[in-house]
């Protein structure tokens, strides 16, 4: 039961409805449609088979309406199973669009007529409808039909205001002369019709606040990691060290630089040298604390962010790193084996230091390390370089 609650939610987020092409929507809709026109049926099927509730309703009227829901229902069957059969036409994405909603607007429009202009279900209906649309379609789309459907409403303000048509003439004479919120049969019907639509809309903006949530959680994984290896990106890194400094924890920095990696692209191509970076990257998040962070700094350069650690445990790490990376080839598809090699530099900060600073530290000592002959450990204060071979004998 898990598994399939959380397939669901996987779905959900990974099919957008935002981005659903127009046909996709508009069968939506149809759907929508269809439910309505069911809720309507079930309200009057009840009515009907209720003969005290008829005193309070135009019963004529009701049956003959009762007919065009069902005919309705078949109606737009017809027009989702035109829609799927037509889906990938342009003429169906770009107009067909305007129809459904149109129509759609006119079963609402008529729907609210009905009941009553002015009632809650209509009013709520009215506005939960135009949020609805607004998100999923063109504004272009729903502003014609907004337009269109404050002039029918309208207008039908105006001749029932004037007595030329009936107010809510689903309901009876007796109903609509007392007061109709004293009336048990017309409020239950009212909380009958919002119900759904409160549903409907609720459980809509909160699949959309699940895409939305979703996306934004994968946008902000994807600003932050470099899409090569896998591994933080510079500027996730660069936010690290600041929270750190915020929080005024000791941290140290390493660089490392892969190599002769110019030879590999060159002897290799660029995608032995990509599987070479991949295989760098993978080495070095094995090889550290779960609390340090591996990230790539550019090209073939990384970086290592290791918080709360002692210098003499910032060399073993480094130490341990290089020679992983010494020992473990890189393994072809063909069998081929590349044996690789990397620099490496430690900035010692002191508390005060700021990110250039503790940057610039292990850059020199990455720099020194390359020029000593690389495959090396060498660590720089800000006064002295020393390789890792001499900082040990000397502690």
């Amino acid at each position: 039961m898990n598994n399939l609650a959380k397939k669901m939610i996987s779905y959900i987020q990974s099919n957008i409805i935002m981005s659903w092409s127009n046909i996709h929507k508009c069968i939506l809709v149809l759907v929508l449609a269809i439910l309505i026109h069911l809720i309507w049926i079930m309200w009057k099927v009840y009515i009907l088979i209720t003969p005290t509730l008829w005193q309070w309703l135009n019963i004529s009227l009701l049956k003959n309406q009762l007919m065009i829901n069902i005919i309705s229902i078949i109606c737009l069957t017809i027009l989702i199973i035109i829609s799927i059969f037509n889906h990938k036409k342009a003429w169906i994405n770009h107009y067909f669009s305007y129809f459904v909603i149109t129509t759609f607007i006119l079963i609402l429009v008529l729907d609210g007529y009905l009941v009553g202009i002015y009632s809650p279900a209509t009013i709520f209906t009215s506005v939960c409808v135009t949020g609805i649309g607004l998100v999923l379609f063109n504004q272009k789309i729903i502003y014609f039909n907004l337009i269109l459907a404050t002039s029918i409403f309208s207008a039908l303000i105006y001749l029932t205001t004037k007595n030329i048509i009936p107010y809510a003439p689903i309901f009876s004479h007796q109903l609509l002369n007392s007061i109709p919120y004293h009336n048990n049969f017309w409020v239950y019907s009212m909380i009958y019709f919002i119900i759904p639509v409160l549903f409907a809309g609720l459980l809509f903006f909160e699949i959309l606040l699940l895409q939305w949530r979703h996306r934004e959680s994968l946008f902000q994984e994807i600003s932050q990691i470099d899409p090569l290896t896998g591994l933080y990106n510079r500027r996730f890194f660069n936010e690290k060290i600041k929270e750190l400094q915020k929080q005024q924890l000791s941290y140290l920095i390493i660089l490392l630089d892969l190599d002769h990696f110019k030879a590999i692209n060159d002897q290799y191509g660029h995608y032995t040298g990509d599987l070479a970076l991949k295989h760098i990257a993978k080495t070095l998040s094995l090889s550290v604390r779960k609390t340090d962070i591996v990230a790539r700094y550019g090209g073939e350069e990384f970086i290592l962010l290791l918080p709360q650690i002692t210098e003499t445990q910032a060399l073993e790490i480094a130490e341990k790193c290089r020679k992983t990376i010494a020992n473990h080839p890189l393994k072809l598809d063909d069998g081929q084996q590349i044996y690789l090699t990397a620099s490496f530099g430690l900035g010692l900060t002191c508390p005060q230091s700021n990110i250039d600073q503790a940057i610039y530290l292990a850059d020199q000592a990455l720099y020194h390390a390359k020029q000593a002959g690389r495959n090396q450990v060498q660590i720089y204060d800000g006064t002295t370089f020393q390789s890792f071979q001499h900082k040990t004998l000397k502690s």
